[in-house]
């Protein structure tokens, strides 16, 4: 009997107890509890330069809406702030607005902003930068996009106060713009920019703290914004009070896991995201160490390119499917079982948007019929190209075991390896590639998955897709919403526009005279001191 087969009993049984729990939530949360901030012996301090140690240079550099990189998305929020933010169960709340309102029918809304908030450059914020700033997101954003599509008007009918109305229903716009790439931005800035990325002397925002200077591949800094204007709630995830508290913070480009764990250790970073779960003994044991469990955190996929190519072929797509085990590729890649989960869901099992759709499908591979799936969608030897990276290893490792696994059904597969940065790059060009492979988040609402977008990388176009879509942004509902997700899940492996491996919980490491941070899955340092 095999590992996979070993652990397959486990999982069903967990599946069974999920299913009938899944519904005994609110249709808009998470069932766990509000994550903790760190255990500590004195207050955070102000003052001080916190060196924080992550995969690689950030794409676009700050600009979260001109990429969708999950690093430029934890980098830009210590700059930008949008009109609402995410609490620690993943609900959306007031940011930059003071007051709203939003009809049951979901077609007007009306933001009544916070007054007094200013500018990096010192200029007050107002509705013209509002709306200036969702045109852009509109232009060159996927979920902007998806958004904009529905929209009849976006309106400032004075300088606090903003209108968005719509042509359909559109209930879960607050999701959307709790998103970090919804920022705002001087009207000015925004509308030169147009569907450029952001130069960096325009990296201009209302957030805890502003631009310095970057050294590529050497640091990104970002100084203390003294004119910060925080919100008098009590701390709550991404929502409520943001203080900021350090002088700076360093972003240091480590693309290699074992150093950024070592810089951590020797005290050169103050916190590494993300270190290696082989490491966890290691750095557990370290008295100046705190190693933090991320969950949920991501899930994992190799995403086919649908635009060109053999996998516009979706029998080519399922033969891959079946040729490897979805479980045996997460321990590929991040190697302790008890940082990875087996589940066909595209949400976690915390969240209150659990399916167990597609359970039939998931983690059943059969190298026989994907052989006849093969010489049924005509493969003929041709090579499949796999952009991949080191930088983040759990990449690697994972394309490697599927490379082997596709390579034993007869199938020819290249791993181009490059930078994160490069790989981003060129998983936008349908020439480029036939595979890539990376993460989303598990704690995000389906409905603003980026590849629900068909120009995101990968392309997926489907009327099926679009319909259950249409559905789970329309739906506030818990229980047709719920239905309106199983359907999308359901889809997503019918159709296969991705193979969804498994969850994984996420390794990070800070140092013990870090004080206040909070265990999140998208990082930031407003609240956070060193002693």
């Amino acid at each position: 009997m095999s590992a996979t087969e070993e652990r397959a009993p486990y999982r069903l049984n967990r599946r069974a107890f999920v299913a009938g729990s899944a519904m005994a939530t609110t249709a808009l949360g998470l069932r766990s509890s509000a994550p903790a901030v760190l255990a500590q012996d004195e207050a955070p301090q102000p003052g001080g330069t916190m060196r924080i140690g992550i995969i690689g240079e950030p794409p676009a550099v700050a600009d979260a809406m001109f990429t969708t990189a999950t690093v430029t998305n934890n980098v830009a929020q210590q700059l930008f702030e949008g009109l609402f933010a995410y609490d620690s169960k993943f609900n959306p709340q007031p940011m930059l607005v003071e007051d709203f309102t939003a009809p049951a029918d979901g077609l007007s809304f009306q933001f009544k902003l916070r007054s007094g908030v200013k500018f990096h450059n010192g200029q007050d914020m107002t509705a013209t930068d509002v709306v200036a700033s969702l045109k852009r997101w509109g232009a060159i954003n996927g979920r902007g996009k998806m958004i904009t599509a529905r929209l009849a008007a976006i309106e400032a009918p004075d300088p606090a106060t903003v209108t968005m109305t719509f042509k359909q229903p559109t209930g879960i716009l607050p999701n959307f713009l709790a998103r970090s790439e919804a920022f705002i931005i001087p009207a000015a800035v925004a509308e030169a920019a147009g569907t450029n990325q952001l130069p960096e002397d325009q990296l201009i925002g209302t957030g805890p703290f502003q631009f310095a200077e970057h050294q590529v591949d050497q640091y990104l800094r970002f100084s203390r914004y003294d004119g910060y204007q925080a919100r008098g709630e009590a701390p709550d995830g991404l929502a409520g009070k943001r203080e900021p508290l350090l002088d700076a913070i360093e972003f240091v480009p480590v693309p290699d896991d074992s150093v950024r764990a070592n810089g951590l250790l020797t005290g050169e970073y103050h916190f590494a995201d993300t270190v290696p779960a082989d490491l966890f003994e290691t750095l557990s044991s370290d008295p100046s160490i705190v190693t933090l469990n991320v969950k949920p955190y991501y899930w994992y996929s190799p995403h086919f390119n649908k635009d060109r190519g053999l996998f516009t072929n979706p029998a080519l797509r399922q033969a891959v499917q079946l040729c490897f085990s979805q479980s045996e590729a997460m321990l590929a890649g991040f190697g302790r079982e008890d940082f990875v989960r087996f589940d066909p869901s595209v949400c976690g099992e915390e969240t209150a948007w659990y399916s167990n759709a597609g359970t039939e499908m998931y983690d059943k591979p059969d190298a026989e019929r994907a052989k006849a799936l093969l010489a049924e969608g005509g493969y003929a030897g041709e090579t499949i190209r796999w952009l991949a990276t080191r930088e983040y290893s759990y990449n690697f490792l994972m394309a490697d075991y599927i490379k082997q696994q596709m390579e034993a059904i007869g199938m020819k597969v290249e791993l181009v390896v490059s930078d994160w940065a490069t790989l981003v790059e060129n998983r936008a060009k349908p020439e480029a590639y036939e595979i890539f492979l990376t993460g989303h988040s598990q704690y995000s609402h389906p409905a603003t998955q980026p590849f629900n977008d068909a120009a995101w990388p990968g392309f997926w176009t489907s009327p099926a897709k679009d319909e259950a879509l249409n559905l789970m942004i329309s739906e506030t509902d818990p229980e047709r919403l719920k239905a309106a997700i199983d359907q999308y899940t359901q889809v997503i492996w019918e159709e296969m526009p991705m193979v969804k491996c498994g969850d994984n919980f996420l390794l990070r490491g800070v140092r013990a005279e870090v004080k206040g941070y909070q265990n999140v899955p998208d990082w930031f340092f407003w609240n956070v001191g060193l002693s």
